[in-house]
């Protein structure tokens, strides 16, 4: 009987740091869920069954009471703040403020901000991609580049993270950016945005134009 050869192929490609990120909360969080006394996880448990924030999907999704631990406690990490031990109050929650993605591109300058008006700008996490061609309208995947900037004069910068993270967006490609209320412990208070790179201008042209 012959011995079984060995696939060959390319070699498995090495985790991208968003996933280095992703594996790095999951081991934080099943520790913290294994430390929690059986009283604390039997509180998150009924807590997931009796949630009603969110739509059908999500409730769906949190009715585990560790899924649900573990999506709290996700959000308190990306905001840097100690971990939930046991279940927030149900008005633990902010509003999300209205964004909309404003891209500029003066004297080889290109800068991306969020005019922001409204709801909550604090504990709000923005999230984003690399460039894509104009035509497309929807964009599924997102990985957080920083905490939303606090807001000046209603504009919130995030031209440095986005270049350290992802470059300078090329004229004609469009940026896609996400944005999520991570004090929303429970439910999904999360709003999408997305610009075009213009050609560039000179310092003039503003002045010049009617």
């Amino acid at each position: 009987m012959k011995g079984k050869q060995k696939k060959t192929g390319s070699p498995a490609k090495p985790p991208t740091g968003e996933q280095l990120r992703v594996q790095s909360e999951t081991k934080i969080l099943s520790a913290a869920w294994d430390a929690l006394a059986e009283e604390q996880r039997l509180a998150w448990c009924d807590r997931a069954k009796t949630n009603r924030r969110g739509g059908r999907a999500t409730r769906l999704r949190l009715r585990n009471g560790r899924r649900l631990f573990f999506r709290v406690n996700s959000h308190r990490i990306a905001l840097r703040q100690p971990l939930l031990a046991d279940p927030p109050d149900e008005g633990d929650y902010a509003s999300l403020p209205e964004v909309k993605l404003v891209i500029t591109n003066r004297a080889s300058r290109t800068t991306l901000k969020l005019k922001v008006s409204g709801g909550d700008p604090h504990g709000v996490m923005v999230s984003s991609w690399h460039p894509v061609s104009p035509g497309t309208m929807i964009c599924r995947n997102f990985v957080r580049i920083c905490p939303m900037p606090p807001p000046v004069r209603g504009m919130s910068d995030i031209t440095r993270q986005y270049v350290e993270k992802y470059g300078v967006p090329p004229v004609g490609t469009k940026v896609f950016v996400r944005v999520q209320q991570m004090k929303d412990l429970i439910g999904r208070l999360v709003q999408t945005t997305s610009a075009i790179v213009p050609p560039e201008e000179g310092w003039d042209d503003e002045q010049k134009s009617p």
